[in-house]
């Protein structure tokens, strides 16, 4: 079950740096925080986030717009939303199939 504790945090980490994101869309010079969800060798999730290098738009004063991409800040949140939800879904059937084990153990022959 770590596996899935593992994606629920990473899918956490993910929505929450594409929510950061959005609401600094309009803060100039803000670099949008880039996430990764990166799968382990051991099965576990785990995520990498840096700062976007990239330039916003130069203004007059000598600043920058923020490098914000709204479509991608959306998509980064329905993955998010979709990993979270497949994670919720592989933990609730472990949870069943070990509920089935647990009542047929429990329904056998005692001594």
């Amino acid at each position: 079950m770590g596996n899935e504790i593992s994606s629920l945090n990473a899918n956490s980490i993910l929505i929450a740096n594409a929510a950061a994101n959005l609401a600094n869309l309009n803060t100039r010079d803000y670099k949008s925080i880039r996430t990764t969800i990166v799968n382990e060798r051991d099965g576990e999730v785990s995520v990498k986030t840096e700062r976007s290098s990239q330039r916003g738009s130069p203004l007059e004063s000598g600043h920058e717009t923020s490098n914000v991409h709204i479509p991608r800040e959306i998509v980064d949140m329905i993955r998010a939303k979709v990993g979270y939800e497949s994670a919720l879904k592989a933990i609730k059937t472990l949870d069943e199939t070990l509920k089935s084990v647990m009542d047929i153990l429990g329904s056998g022959p005692r001594e």
